[in-house]
């Protein structure tokens, strides 16, 4: 990454404070890009061991810092539209610009780990997941996971489209999963709103592309974060490439997708499972 391909550039990544999130502004900070982060928690990564290890400083911002570029944070709830506009606006004044939106927050989760009160004597790092079916979800479970993925997603997408208009162009990249991908996961409601997701940015790239907007979708597969563990045996079995992925291999798809190696490239997903899916 010697090449800063991404110098005067403004990269904003949603759910950006630990895992693949993290991986995404630490490459692109790489590249150049100033970096601003939007999460509902700034530090959600000192819930988890594997997470807390990989930081090399107190926070992602501070580690694109120590990049040379600037970088920012905001604590927003982005399934709230108003605060996704405001929070935008707020980067706007601060940074310039945003030429990048890396839509990444979401997630399986029901319940995260750092929301839940400690309780004596329990296991508390690890988030309450979906259990639903396509024939049975609780509403609780559908309202949470359709929100949390397909509302954090439309609403940072819907706050950076204006702005990137007014410039005469950006990348917006969106993520999706495997789950959203093939219908014989069992993972409900998460894989629903994935598929949404994949629906939403083939139609916001036929909306954008007249203003010179790149809108794509990454769709990872078994990939290694702290959140999700160490699932290196499920990958033996069912992966093509026989290990899991990893949060640089997805970095490398979101490099392509947000510099101007994509330039003709708009309302594609791009799958990262090392040959999971037949």
């Amino acid at each position: 990454m010697s090449e800063k391909k991404l110098a005067g550039k403004v990269a904003l990544i949603t759910g950006g404070a630990r895992g693949l999130g993290r991986g995404y502004a630490l490459r692109l900070a790489g590249l150049g890009a100033d970096i601003a982060i939007i999460d509902r928690n700034l530090k959600a990564a000192d819930v988890y061991e594997f997470e807390r290890e990989q930081l090399t400083a107190g926070t992602v911002m501070e580690e694109c810092e120590a990049l040379g570029v600037k970088a920012m944070g905001l604590e927003v709830d982005l399934t709230d539209r108003d605060a996704a506009e405001r929070a935008v606006a707020d980067i706007i004044a601060a940074l310039g610009r945003v030429d990048i939106a890396v839509c990444n927050a979401g997630g399986g989760t029901v319940t995260f780990a750092d929301e839940r009160a400690p309780r004596e004597g329990a296991n508390d790092t690890e988030d309450l997941v979906t259990t639903g079916t396509p024939a049975n979800t609780s509403e609780e479970m559908l309202t949470r996971v359709l929100d949390i993925n397909v509302k954090t997603c439309m609403y940072a997408c819907m706050a950076v489209a204006p702005y990137m208009k007014k410039q005469g162009g950006g990348k917006i990249v969106t993520v999706s999963s495997t789950a959203g991908v093939d219908a014989k996961g069992a993972y409900h409601p998460y894989g629903t709103a994935k598929a949404a997701i994949i629906h939403y940015t083939r139609a916001l790239a036929q909306e954008l592309g007249p203003d010179n907007i790149n809108v794509n979708a990454i769709a990872p597969g078994i990939i290694r974060t702290g959140r999700l563990g160490d699932r290196a045996e499920m990958a033996k079995e069912r992966v093509a490439l026989q290990r899991e992925g990893t949060i640089e291999d997805c970095a490398k798809v979101v490099e392509f997708l947000a510099t101007d190696l994509s330039d003709y490239v708009t309302g594609r997903t791009i799958i990262i499972d090392g040959g999971m899916l037949r």
